[in-house]
């Protein structure tokens, strides 16, 4: 009969594999759900934010398409006839899209110094009165937002004071000019606006700035 060791029960005890506990695994598991929490919410939210700038990168885009078609002075038909020297233009009204028309008629004309439409019956003439008239202008195309994505606000910048929460913006281009028309509520005129476009969830914005010199940018305020 082999003698007792207690050196020799140890080492063997040592031996033996020893598994998880329900407590340590209970915790690895805690630790796995947190970890792939935190990057499943990681990945949303930079989604999210990815979507958000492609957003307001096609709402510059179509003011951009405004503007070119305004300084190509492209031909736009209404009643059967091609109306020649149109302004196009970009309504902001609401929250889920915008409008891009052509500016060829309206009764309530601006002040030369705000809508440059030239003088009646020579070359330079204009049509239009430099802002959206449902049932009068053309429209060109019209957006809406989707997953959720809406306007959050819109701002217009007249002196020193910038006011938000407009209830709509018509931005217009004319031949020969690259600056914009910047028009509000009430016809008051803007030098500089911004567009807020905002995601389904969160405070996140991203802003489509358009100046009166006709610079357009995403992400920058006006000054």
């Amino acid at each position: 009969m082999e003698p007792f060791s207690p050196f020799r029960s140890l080492a063997r005890r040592a031996s033996v594999p020893r598994g998880f506990t329900l407590v340590e695994m209970l915790v690895v598991l805690a630790i796995i759900i947190m970890i792939t929490a935190i990057v499943i919410n990681g990945q949303s939210t930079y989604n999210r934010s990815i979507l958000l700038t492609d957003t307001a990168y096609t709402v510059a885009y179509s003011i951009r398409q405004a503007q070119s078609l305004g300084l190509a002075s492209r031909g736009t038909s209404a009643g059967g006839s091609v109306i020649s020297n149109a302004g196009y233009g970009v309504r902001f009204a609401g929250t889920t899209g915008y409008t891009i028309f052509a500016d060829i008629g309206g009764v309530d004309v601006l002040s030369t110094a705000v809508c440059p439409i030239g003088v009646t019956g020579t070359p330079e003439a204009k049509p239009g009165n430099c802002k959206y008239d449902s049932g009068t202008d053309r429209i060109v195309q019209s957006y809406t937002f989707s997953r959720g994505y809406t306007i959050g606000n819109i701002c217009g910048k007249s002196g020193s004071t910038l006011t938000c929460s407009l209830s709509s913006l018509d931005v217009v281009f004319m031949r020969p000019e690259t600056r914009a028309i910047l028009i509000g509520p009430s016809n008051q005129s803007f030098t500089c606006a911004e567009v807020h476009v905002r995601p389904p969830t969160g405070s996140e914005i991203r802003v489509v700035r358009v100046s009166q010199l006709g610079e357009i940018s995403v992400g920058q305020t006006c000054p």
